[in-house]
């Protein structure tokens, strides 16, 4: 629905852009028909697509897939971002990290045994800088 009201709105701009370049005349005269007819099957064409029955008005399902799909490319970029921060983090604080996933909520570490020792210093560091975040911490 809303592209359609953008399809006419734009048809709509363009005949008048038209309209106030061309010259008085014949050209003039036919330009003006010619758009006259476009704008026409424009507005019609929901019209027949009602007809035929394959004309959804609100055409729901595309825009929530569109949005479903944006949302989830939202949710990657910032567990990516999360993720980088905490393999910052803990470098800045002498751990390294073997793997750093972040998803739904969770925060899983993958450390290697020889930072066993820096365990406490990994949760101290974690939970005043992700405390929101659910911790799991993997050893290898």
């Amino acid at each position: 629905m809303g592209q359609w009201v953008v399809t006419v709105a734009g048809i709509a701009i363009l005949s008048v852009l038209c309209d106030v370049i061309l010259p008085e005349g014949q050209t003039r005269k036919y330009v003006r028909t010619v758009f006259g007819i476009v704008v026409t099957l424009v507005i019609v064409q929901p019209i027949v697509g009602l007809l035929d029955g394959d004309f959804d008005l609100w055409n729901t399902e595309t825009e929530t897939e569109v949005q479903q799909q944006y949302l989830a490319n939202v949710e990657d970029r910032q567990n990516a971002e999360v993720a980088r921060s905490v393999q910052t983090l803990l470098l800045s604080n002498g751990v390294s990290p073997v793997e750093v996933r972040v998803c739904d909520g969770k925060i899983a570490l993958t450390l290697s045994r020889k930072e066993s020792s820096k365990e406490n210093t990994v949760k101290s560091v974690m939970a005043s800088h992700f405390s929101r975040y659910e911790l799991s911490i993997v050893w290898t």
